[in-house]
């Protein structure tokens, strides 16, 4: 690239940036993803070290992030709020801990978890919360002290013992995932993702409001501390806890470098089953006194960086495109893909989930456009990056396996003969599934040969399948074919929100499942139900309610039901209305493990008796029922005096009979 092209695409480049960034920053309403937004910091990045002299101080890639609100007093940090490097491999991890040991002899780190969320620093005099400001950019922040003491997560006062006299501790607001899916959805998805939604709460005039949302602060670090010697991060880690804060997730110490990059793939693996955003982890010294040896760049502490996870964002072509017939009849549009790696893995579809999305994106065959992968599911295309394709995409009309008229509804279009083999197939593979009877060994294929040897075309089928049916097939033999009889045998018994969930009725998933079920007392009830009995559920609308009844009016579904208890199908019904209240308000943990009870089961006398069951132990923790084994609860609970049952004792409070 010429010094000239070069120029303007800095510009081009900063002037994008600064603006992202001001939408992020300071009106919790981005445009692109954090995927998108470090492409373009890369590019910049990039483009400066092949070009240094174009390289200003002033440019985003020397900047900490934030900017001040107008509507917030300015609050000046007592130390200032760094952000962290970014190691991206095994390399550069590799790179730090060899720059770190040019200075420190056997140096030991601490990794834990870096959240997605609002950073913010609060300061505590004498034990009592004295202000707290965001994080800004880095040196001046602003001034939410009433909304942070809202939080409930955030102590008002600290308790125990060894309390400085000043102490700035920093840690990141969070929108707990589930809290956020509930919270958008209500609102006509008013944030773009928990962190923007977290920012968006902070920043509220009102307190009231502040209160209103379910966030929670996670501790991570320290600022300015006076007359106070910490020696080390683990220590902190545990005087946070002894004076009130929760902290999610593991804090580990490592000295070795395999040993780090280890335990990051583990959690990286993990990533998509915790309830909060995480976009890495942190390494840090875990010496205080190194850590003031080594000091800061301009921007980064040089004894702490991120190992980030890998990005979720990548840009290629779309080669054409094919449909999936589901089995509830719906046609969904599935981008086939120029193969791209993403996070690790080699991605060639994305879905783009009904017609409208594809008229929205604008989208064609060979244009180029930006994919986000998030989890183990198939990616989705966020939007176009460049138009090749002038034409205007056309939505098929026949389905592609049975020849059928589609019809359109809303955003959506549907194959409404239900004799489609696409969609039965879906719908014997979805019943099968964990979400329904969670039958093992009935994979899509074996699945498809029954199919074509004409030996199931209903749902039902499945279990008035004999072994000698199974055994002819081709590739399965007959120990093959008693295994999987023995299956479907042993789970021939189904909770009453499994079975309504296996049904595959139009937009009733789990949650739904879960709220019908809850609402009827038996299958029997639930057939005869009328349209005003689904109406009157709490949080069942009317389109969900109509669904329903036209499900159970088809003589073919009903016949479909009956066959299946026919053939040994046993519905087990669950009441989980409370039995008493002896447990009202109060909050109950579990740690360990017992004999005669699965933590299940505990659970649900817990909720029983009016209780509320929590994972994590704080001051508002009513009893910690304890087991074999039992991990670090059990400290924390005797620290915060909180009354600690064995199984025993929590049954006989209950009143527990078997």
């Amino acid at each position: 690239m010429e010094y000239k092209t070069a120029k303007e695409k800095i510009s081009e480049l900063t002037r994008k940036i600064n603006y992202h960034n001001k939408r992020y920053y300071l009106h919790d309403k981005p445009e692109i993803s954090d995927g998108e937004f470090d492409i373009l910091l890369k590019q910049l990045i990039k483009l400066e070290n092949d070009f240094p002299k174009l390289k200003k101080s002033t440019s985003p890639s020397q900047k900490v992030g934030g900017f001040i609100s107008k509507s917030f007093k300015k609050y000046t940090h007592g130390n200032k709020m760094y952000s962290l490097d970014n190691i991206n491999n095994l390399d550069e991890l590799q790179e730090f801990i060899k720059r770190v040991k040019k200075t420190i002899i056997d140096p030991e780190f601490i990794i834990e978890p870096k959240f997605d969320g609002a950073s913010i620093s609060i300061t505590y005099k004498n034990g009592e919360i004295d202000s707290a400001a965001t994080r800004g950019d880095g040196e001046i922040g602003e001034e939410i002290t009433e909304n942070i003491k809202t939080i409930k997560s955030v102590p008002l006062k600290l308790i125990g013992e060894n309390i400085p006299n000043l102490i700035e501790i920093r840690g990141e607001v969070i929108f707990p995932i589930s809290e956020f899916n509930k919270f958008n959805i209500d609102r006509s998805n008013i944030f773009s993702n928990p962190r923007n939604a977290a920012a968006g709460s902070l920043r509220q005039l009102d307190s009231k409001i502040t209160a209103s949302r379910p966030l929670v602060f996670v501790p991570w670090g320290l600022g300015l501390i006076k007359d106070f010697d910490i020696k080390s991060e683990k220590q902190f880690t545990s005087l946070l806890e002894s004076w009130g804060f929760n902290l999610l997730g593991d804090f580990k110490l490592f000295k070795e470098t395999n040993d780090i990059y280890k335990y990051y793939e583990s959690i990286l693996m993990l990533r998509n089953e915790f309830d909060y955003e995480m976009d890495g982890l942190v390494i840090k010294l875990n010496s205080i006194k190194s850590q003031i040896e080594l000091g800061f760049t301009s921007k980064f502490p040089r004894w702490a960086a991120a190992l980030k996870f890998p990005s979720s964002v990548a840009e290629t072509t779309i080669k054409d495109f094919t449909f999936q017939i589901g089995r509830t009849g719906i046609v969904t549009p599935v981008a086939e893909l120029k193969e791209v790696n993403i996070s690790g893995v080699k991605v060639k579809r994305a879905t783009l989930h009904n017609f409208d999305q594809i008229n929205k994106l604008n989208v064609n065959v060979n244009d180029e456009v930006l994919i986000e992968r998030a989890g183990d599911v198939i990616p989705k295309i966020t939007k176009i990056s460049k138009k090749i394709n002038r034409k205007k995409f056309k939505a098929p009309t026949i389905c592609h396996c049975c020849q059928s008229e589609l019809i359109s509804e809303g955003s959506y279009l549907y194959c409404k003969n239900v004799s489609c083999k696409e969609q039965v197939l879906e719908q014997i593979s979805y019943m099968v599934s964990k979400k329904g009877f969670n039958i093992n060994g009935l994979g899509k294929n074996i699945i498809l040969n029954l199919y074509n040897n004409n030996l199931i075309k209903l749902t039902s089928d499945i279990f008035n399948l004999k072994a000698e049916q199974i055994e002819a097939l081709e590739g399965l033999g007959l120990k093959s074919a008693n295994n999987i009889i023995k299956e479907i045998e042993l789970k021939k018994n189904i909770k009453f929100k499994n079975f309504i969930n296996s049904l595959s009725i139009k937009l009733v998933g789990e949650t739904y499942a879960k709220i019908i079920s809850e609402n009827f007392n038996t299958l029997e009830d639930l057939i005869s139900a009328n349209l005003n009995d689904f109406n009157s559920i709490n949080g069942m609308g009317p389109e969900i309610s109509e669904n329903l009844k036209n499900f159970f009016m088809e003589k073919r579904n009903l016949s479909n039901i009956k066959s299946m208890q026919k053939y040994g199908v046993n519905i087990i019904y669950e009441n989980f209305k409370s039995i008493s209240e002896i447990l009202l308000g109060k909050k109950i943990a579990i740690t360990g493990n017992f004999q005669k009870f699965k933590r299940e089961d505990i659970e649900k006398i817990i909720t029983l008796n009016s209780g509320i069951y929590v994972k994590s132990i704080s001051k508002n923790t009513s009893y910690l029922i304890s087991g074999e084994n039992s991990g670090s609860k059990i400290d924390k609970a005797a620290k915060l005096n909180i009354e600690i049952l064995n199984l025993n004792e929590f049954l006989e409070i209950v009143n527990y009979k078997k």
